[in-house]
């Protein structure tokens, strides 16, 4: 039988150099949301670390989080605790797919690595403890780009919603 892991997802270190260029908009496509938060990871730009198991790798908030959010990473958190399989992917800085199968309290991981292999491990999760640290890290990233200036508390209210369908925002 397997044994349960932990899942972590954390803020790290600041990212020294930035490889991508600064967000801009110059047809005024986008919202004061999507450009605040865009230039917040860019700026503020961090390493996190994931890790799963025994797993451990380093992404960083520009670009991988940022492009995570924005593909659906709070409606993917109520998904999840609606029971339903989601799946993360990190190809920008270290190529993998997090997929989440969830089965009564436990969540079966995927960890597919995209590399010449494609390793794929499966990890065996608590489905509480993940969804309490997504829901963790989703609130203090918003919190962080709340309280730098890069976007409006009601904004952020409204972006990270769909993550609490059946509990409170975390403050």
């Amino acid at each position: 039988m397997n044994k349960i892991k932990q899942f972590k997802l954390r803020l790290d270190h600041k990212n020294i150099e930035n490889f991508t260029t600064p967000p801009d908009d110059p047809l005024g496509e986008l919202s004061d949301f999507d450009l605040g938060f865009r230039k917040f990871c860019y700026e503020f730009n961090r390493q996190v670390i994931v890790e799963i198991g025994q797993t451990k790798f380093k992404v960083f908030l520009d670009p991988d989080i940022c492009i995570l959010l924005e593909d659906r990473f709070t409606e993917q958190i109520g998904e999840l605790e609606q029971d339903k399989i989601i799946g993360l992917d990190f190809v920008e800085s270290y190529w993998c797919r997090i997929k989440f199968v969830p089965v009564d309290t436990q969540i079966k991981c995927y960890l597919k690595e995209l590399n010449y292999y494609h390793q794929e491990s499966l990890i065996i999760l608590n489905k509480q403890q993940v969804l309490t640290e997504l829901k963790q890290f989703l609130t203090e990233l918003m919190n962080l780009a709340v309280n730098q200036g890069y976007i409006s508390l009601q904004d952020r209210d409204e972006f990270i919603k769909p993550a609490f369908v059946q509990s409170e925002v975390l403050r």
